[in-house]
């Protein structure tokens, strides 16, 4: 199958391929979030599957990784019985809404709320 062998700054990031995939991408992202999340960079690399025989795509998701300035990454397009299984897959339709995000990074998100929030209201 067709996958995307991904590096930054010379470490493996993720082989990330599934069989079933529709759209496969690699994104590299640079924003400004206002006054709280400041500027941001960062690798994200995931896929959306085929409709399977019930109507249901999935999102599946590798883990991507933050970026500073300077980053290198590198995308090599490669065919692979054996991709890294993804961090997260989960369902694309309107009726069955799953959590995108694993425990993991709910716990990471929720420590960057209260870090937020600390530096807001403590002296």
């Amino acid at each position: 199958m067709l996958a995307f062998d991904v590096e930054i700054d010379g470490q493996h990031i993720a082989l990330a391929g599934a069989p079933d995939w529709a759209v496969l991408h690699v994104i590299i992202n640079a924003g400004r979030g206002g006054q709280v999340q400041g500027t941001y960079l960062d690798c994200s690399i995931g896929a959306l599957t085929e409709r399977d025989s019930s109507g249901i795509a999935h999102h599946v998701r590798w883990a991507g990784r933050k970026l500073s300035v300077g980053s290198r990454i590198v995308v090599n397009v490669v065919e692979t019985d054996q991709p890294d299984p993804p961090t997260k897959r989960y369902r694309s339709d309107k009726e069955v809404q799953e959590n995108p995000f694993t425990e993991e990074e709910l716990k990471e998100m929720r420590r960057q709320d209260y870090l937020e929030l600390k530096k807001e209201f403590e002296p």
